[in-house]
């Protein structure tokens, strides 16, 4: 009985040892703060809150509308900061609003560029330039 007892309790502490990892990797995830921002045109917005980052995805939150865009501009003129978009159109159906939009993936780094080839010396000696 005593065997049973502890092989129970040790099956208990090997799956409840699983689920601890995954908690505190779900508690250590933090989603990006959204940005809002009040649509002007088919690919911009003026933006009111949050930072947009050059190449992050965003996703408009409006009914209806399931794509993502990607941030290819941002540009501040006068104190306004306006946002330009790629790809497909803004919803227009939300122009003038405040709209909320989500950052759906976070930029990477490009990679470094490497280095050409070596620069040659310079030409080749020859009598005939003498």
């Amino acid at each position: 009985m005593g065997v049973r007892r502890a092989m129970a309790i040790a099956a208990g502490v090997t799956v409840a040892s699983f689920g601890i990892p995954l908690a505190t990797a779900a508690a250590a995830y933090a989603a990006p703060p959204p940005i809002y921002g009040v649509i002007t045109g088919l690919h911009t917005f003026t933006l009111e809150a949050g930072t947009p980052v050059l190449g992050e995805l965003l996703h408009p939150v409006a009914p209806g509308y399931n794509a993502d865009v990607p941030v290819v501009g941002i540009s501040t003129v006068a104190g306004v900061t306006t946002v330009t978009t790629g790809y497909t159109y803004l919803p227009l159906n939300r122009s003038g609003e405040t709209t909320e939009f989500t950052v759906v993936s976070l930029t990477t780094p490009p990679p470094p560029i490497p280095p050409g080839p070596p620069t040659p010396p310079g030409p080749p000696w020859s009598p005939w330039l003498v």
